[in-house]
């Protein structure tokens, strides 16, 4: 099968936006109105996903990464448009089964694809989403709005990604490597809560204490985390693994500041934004060294 019969019997039937013209034109036209925002992420073989993962989970990791995004911008995700480096020997079931996934999560988040490319490569299986989002304040929540003695907050638990591609690599629960492969992310419910909210956000999706730092960092502050708040996948009193679900990758909640004097709804506060430069860990008020690895990094 040829890839215009590919994208005509596999992609075509994902679209029904009236602006992707049935897929039957060079462009498509944004529905967007008001604050608008665009992210994208691309996912690699070898890179962002297991060569043996089953390619449904990894159409639906393609979605969630981007949605998780747009969702931490205290945004609600409204279209996408995908590209995808297939490889010369990839068979045709394997990209159904990609796009099965990917359709999977674009109803499921309501992302309406637009268009896109499909182009053969001599390299590993490529992806790449772009996606808008439709802003529910006057414009995104940036990492850089927080200040010193504002409180940090995590919507989700720190720990699974690592966890669970511990699991995938050496064929561990199945239940728990799924976890790897399809992240669970924040609802789109948490975009209304971050833009009422939020002084500062971003997801994490390198790890908890790399992320905190880069928010931090952008918004002209430190930061300090009380390591017995931090909701984790597996409790532990350990140190050490504390510090290794703390610093694993693929969580996808979102992490924010706010005001020292609030509760927030779905929201669990683990640290505050200080006045010294850099992280500082503490555990049960004890000081913790932190590690020379605090996250994923390309």
């Amino acid at each position: 099968m040829r890839e215009s019969d590919w994208i005509q019997h596999y992609i075509a039937p994902l679209v029904h936006a009236p602006g992707a013209a049935r897929l039957q034109d060079d462009v498509a036209t944004l529905s967007m109105s008001g604050p608008t925002i665009v992210s994208m992420d691309t996912l690699t073989q070898g890179t962002h996903f297991l060569a043996d993962d089953p390619l449904d989970t990894v159409g639906q990791k393609l979605v969630r990464v981007n949605a998780s995004d747009i969702i931490a911008k205290g945004a609600e995700p409204v279209e996408a448009l995908l590209s995808v480096a297939w490889p010369e020997n990839g068979s045709e079931s394997d990209f159904a089964a990609l796009m099965k996934g990917l359709g999977l999560d674009l109803e499921q988040f309501g992302i309406a694809l637009i268009g896109g490319d499909l182009v053969r490569t001599s390299g590993p299986l490529t992806l790449t989403l772009t996606l808008t989002g439709r802003c529910l304040d006057e414009g995104p929540v940036r990492r850089s709005g927080g200040t010193e003695g504002q409180f940090l907050f995590i919507n989700g638990e720190i720990g699974w990604g690592g966890l669970g591609l511990d699991a995938a690599k050496k064929g561990g629960p199945a239940d728990l490597a799924q976890r790897y492969r399809v992240p669970r992310i924040s609802p789109i419910t948490a975009a209304g809560t971050i833009a009422k909210f939020a002084t500062a956000s971003m997801d994490i999706s390198d790890g908890l204490l790399i992320d905190v730092a880069r928010l931090a960092a952008a918004s002209g502050c430190g930061a300090h985390i009380h390591l017995e708040s931090v909701p984790l996948a597996q409790a532990s009193e350990s140190i050490g693994e504390i510090i290794d679900q703390c610093a694993s990758g693929d969580d996808y909640c979102a992490l924010i500041s706010a005001a020292s004097d609030i509760t927030i709804p779905g929201f669990t506060k683990i640290g505050i934004l200080t006045s010294v430069p850099g992280l500082q860990l503490t555990h049960q008020g004890a000081v913790v060294n932190t590690p020379s690895t605090l996250g994923f990094e390309h």
